[in-house]
């Protein structure tokens, strides 16, 4: 099975050399009628955007790491680079699909991805972000490159950005997340047609919200 049942993340996507390999920040955007359709069966491409920080001198294995990650990512992803006196910053612009388990694991047989978003009905839809065996691969190549060199999931804060593109109300929940910079045990909120909701999971080792999975609820009235 390509995919792994493991700690997700967030977030997602690719590479860093720094006390982690994890992305800084990864925000995925999902349309409601996304939802729906991976309900209904479909499998498509969903925006992502991964930002990776590394605070220690480039001698050239961002490059190479690009090079390896653009293997296990879609065809049009965007590699950006960044610095500053103390940092180096690598922000990539790709997509990663949405379905059913058993309609990705048919996907991932012709597409490499490090990471999918997993729809579960279990009466109500359940939306989670998952590794897959792919991001195990990515990982031992760059490891190969510089043993500081890997990719893991969860991301420091992985960004769920809903929005509402459904005729319908849509109730949109989750739990120990952050809203605004404010956290919540539990967080509801019903979006009418163009709301939208930012929801924030903390992955970082300091926080006692990261030992939560990255999952976020949706019902449809």
């Amino acid at each position: 099975m390509r995919l792994q049942l493991s700690k997700l993340f967030g977030s997602f996507l690719i590479i860093t050399f720094l006390t982690s390999c994890s992305p800084s920040v990864l925000d995925v955007t999902l349309y409601t009628t996304d939802i729906e359709a991976a309900n209904e069966g479909e499998v498509f491409e969903v925006p992502v955007r991964a930002s990776f920080t590394m605070y220690s001198d480039d001698d050239g294995e961002l490059d190479t790491a690009t090079l390896i990650a653009e293997k296990y990512l879609a065809p049009e992803s965007v590699f950006s680079q960044s610095s500053t006196d103390y940092s180096e910053t690598l922000v990539i612009e790709t997509t990663i699909p949405i379905g059913t388990l058993e309609n990705l694991e048919t996907y991932l047989g012709n597409n490499n991805r490090v990471a999918v978003l997993v729809l579960e009905n279990t009466g109500e839809l359940e939306v989670s972000l998952k590794s897959t065996d792919y991001a195990d691969a990515l990982n031992s190549e760059l490891s190969d490159v510089n043993f500081m060199l890997g990719f893991e999931l969860p991301g420091d804060a992985t960004n769920f950005r809903v929005i509402s593109d459904s005729r319908n109300n849509v109730q949109v929940d989750a739990t120990a997340v952050f809203v605004s910079e404010k956290p919540y045990l539990y967080f509801s909120k019903t979006l009418k047609r163009r709301d939208e909701a930012e929801i924030v999971f903390k992955g970082t080792s300091g926080s006692v919200y990261s030992e939560i999975d990255p999952l976020i609820y949706v019902n449809f009235e």
